[in-house]
């Protein structure tokens, strides 16, 4: 199994749940070339805008429609900075949905099949954190920019999570990253 998880193109800067700019139109189109580049069976997407607005330029490239997944919402990146045993009920609920996602996901990592994922920055390092097994709170360094790649992959030989690539951007021109 391989799995490519993305996030979302640029978005705007005002409001609560913002859409993509003219910039991460752009982005995104490039996003959906480079991505057709990989056969993928399954696609999932964030409810935010910005996700579902990537997701859908992405979609008429490679001709699959994505699923809505309301746990890749985007997380309060200060609840990684806190002790999980401070964390609200709500941020818990959160995090065990979206962990009961990846091992549904997941379950059978041994399938040859590539699932695409978009989503967002946290999500990302959220993932990194729970397949490869690193401290959540280490992850908070990893940078996420617009519309990059990221590739984990199982090998069953020793039977864990590998990254394949991270932070990919190279299909975006540098003038629009």
């Amino acid at each position: 199994m391989e799995i490519i998880f993305v996030r979302h193109a640029e978005k705007e800067s005002e409001g609560e749940n913002p859409s993509l700019t003219k910039k991460g139109t752009k982005q995104a189109k490039h996003l959906a070339k480079r991505l057709k580049e990989f056969v993928i069976e399954e696609f999932y997407c964030s409810d935010l805008f910005r996700a579902k607005q990537t997701a859908e330029i992405v979609s008429k490239k490679i001709k699959i429609k994505p699923k809505i997944e309301t746990s890749l919402r985007e997380f309060n990146a200060e609840i990684f900075l806190k002790d999980k045993k401070k964390w609200k009920a709500d941020e818990k609920k959160k995090y065990s949905n979206f962990i009961s996602f990846l091992k549904k996901i997941t379950s059978n990592p041994n399938q040859k099949k590539t699932i695409l994922l978009i989503s967002h920055g946290f999500v990302n390092r959220v993932i990194i954190s729970s397949l490869m097994k690193i401290d959540l709170k280490k992850t908070i360094g990893f940078r996420q920019r617009e519309t990059n790649i990221n590739i984990i992959y199982w090998i069953e030989k020793f039977k864990n999570w590998r990254l394949r690539s991270m932070n990919d951007n190279s299909h975006v021109p540098k003038k629009l990253r």
